[in-house]
């Protein structure tokens, strides 16, 4: 294993997000994602929405982790980088796109 900077700046990057998953779960901080458009999420799916939004977060984190610790891993090819970060970031966008589609009442 070789860590060089762009791969420490991944697992920062990577840790940031999913203390801003945890946050948006657990303190029900949808605002964090709308901002000003918060209110189209009804007053009952806040929690639901919330927990959907901050788990697609984390996963899209655990993404972003995974690279930079998968890239320094001289054994794997870049392909395969791209396609385990891939398919783990594609689950959390479509967790994000469900939460979004079902809870927001806005576009």
């Amino acid at each position: 294993m070789k860590f060089e900077m762009l791969n420490w700046i991944f697992c920062a990057m990577g840790a940031f997000l999913i203390v801003v998953g945890i946050v948006i779960w657990a303190g029900k901080k949808i605002d964090l994602i709308h901002g000003e458009e918060a209110h189209k999420v009804a007053e009952y799916d806040i929690v639901p929405y919330s927990r959907l939004m901050g788990i697609g977060v984390i996963i899209l984190a655990l993404a972003v982790e995974g690279y930079g610790i998968i890239s320094a891993v001289e054994s794997i090819p870049p392909y395969l980088h791209w396609i385990i970060v891939g398919s783990v970031g594609a689950v959390g966008i479509i967790v994000m796109i469900i939460a979004h589609k079902k809870y927001f009442n806005g576009d």
